[in-house]
């Protein structure tokens, strides 16, 4: 029968490529859309590390959110439906709270801050997610700052009380903020955030510029406040155990292939961020000054004591704080 098959193979001209099955599948989830260079990334890297490993470790991206929200990630990989997420800082907080503190409220000016924090304390940070049954591995990702998008200009922290603003549901930053702010926000999980702005329950939210882009968000917007309210980073994790699974061989692999990959992509989207700010003029969106900057900074203040010793370690703020140089 074997013998009869290949000949058929050959007399219709159809070569067949003998490839053994797959031993380990890593299902891999995020809600980078499709196309995004985000996307593009982690589809690169599922080739590599199929060729790489000769058909013996295979990546399955599910990107645009099909795999419910980063919460619904996180759930799905602590039961063993999924063996890692690329996510946002709200996802690694789902692993373990601290790691929302780099999403402070005017914490970071520059990208240079940033690095320099999150390099001094990654190590920290990786024990803490690794207790929790998780690896992170170095593999840190940047989203970029966030901006206030809005059908009605935001100059003042008092006139985002007259937004409609878009809160994560599962983020207690955000949560917080508008809080300080007196806004009525609109809880919604990501995914659902196109529609609502489509049909007027939301009218604003917080996003990177290219995030704003890729997401079509912008699409439903007519201003944005010239201010990096905060930063907005992310990490590539795998379930410890999927981890654990691989031949040392293919760990060191996919370590080879991922970790410059991840690198690279920073680097991508810092360049897409400041590339978008300029897309987003000439796309008709209006660039607001923002006013009363001390106000800004108070609720940025505020925040972070309300957070501090509640979500936060004390001790775990001070030295990012002492690492920043504030």
């Amino acid at each position: 029968m074997l013998k009869s098959s290949a000949a058929a193979a050959v007399t219709f001209g159809a070569p067949w490529i003998v490839r053994a099955a797959p031993k380990h599948k890593l299902r891999i989830a995020t809600l980078a859309p499709v196309g995004s260079t985000w996307h593009k990334t982690f589809t690169k890297v599922a080739r590599e590390v199929r060729t790489q490993t000769e058909g013996a470790v295979e990546i399955k991206v599910y990107a645009g959110g099909t795999m419910g929200d980063e919460s619904a990630m996180i759930r799905k990989m602590r039961i063993g439906q999924l063996d890692g997420a690329a996510v946002t800082n709200v996802g690694l907080g789902f692993i373990d709270k601290q790691v929302l503190m780099l999403q402070l409220p005017l914490l970071f000016r520059t990208y240079e801050e940033l690095d320099r924090v999150r390099d001094a304390m990654s190590d920290e940070f990786e024990a803490r997610i690794e207790k929790e049954g998780f690896v992170l591995d170095g593999n840190w990702g940047d989203v970029g700052f966030a901006y206030l998008f809005s059908q009605t200009p935001v100059r003042r922290p008092d006139d985002v009380k007259k937004t409609k603003m878009w809160v994560w549901g599962s983020d207690p930053m955000t949560k917080q903020i508008v809080d300080k702010t007196g806004v009525n926000p609109v809880h919604l999980d990501l995914p659902d955030v196109l529609s609502a702005l489509q049909t007027g329950l939301v009218d604003a939210y917080l996003n990177s510029p290219y995030g704003a882009i890729a997401l079509q968000w912008y699409t439903k917007s007519s201003y944005v406040t010239d201010l990096k309210l905060a930063m907005m980073v992310g990490g590539s994790v795998l379930r410890a155990r999927s981890w654990e699974a691989l031949s040392p061989e293919h760990q060191d692999t996919l370590r080879r292939i991922v970790t410059p990959a991840n690198l690279e992509l920073r680097k991508k989207v810092r360049r897409a961020n400041a590339k978008a700010k300029l897309a987003l003029v000439d796309r008709g969106i209006t660039v607001v000054e923002p006013e009363d900057f001390a106000q800004w900074q108070r609720i940025g203040k505020d925040v972070r004591d309300a957070l501090t010793g509640s979500v936060f370690d004390e001790a775990l703020v001070a030295k990012m704080m002492d690492h920043l140089g504030s």
